[in-house]
């Protein structure tokens, strides 16, 4: 089974945009005190688990791109289904 484990630091951008006049470029500042940490096993159900009361479980990446069709991106899980 792999195991993918990533972290993600704040940062703070002193001047520039990625989306601006500045060419993507940003003068930035990475706060290490602060960050988001994500960790992903190989499974063979698609599972987003935000709490114990707000859970969706898809048989696949198929079957969870099916149900943002049928029913959109709004709900408990909107952001979550954006991505696919």
């Amino acid at each position: 089974m792999n195991i993918i484990r990533k972290r993600a630091y704040a940062r703070a951008a002193l001047v520039g945009n990625p989306s601006d006049g500045y060419g993507g470029r940003t003068l930035s500042l990475v706060v290490r005190n602060f960050s988001a940490e994500v960790v992903l096993y190989e499974w063979d159900t698609v599972e987003i688990m935000l709490t114990e009361e707000d859970r969706a479980r898809f048989r696949s990446v198929h079957d969870l791109a099916l149900d943002v069709s049928l029913h959109g991106y709004y709900g408990g899980i909107r952001l979550i289904k954006a991505t696919v």
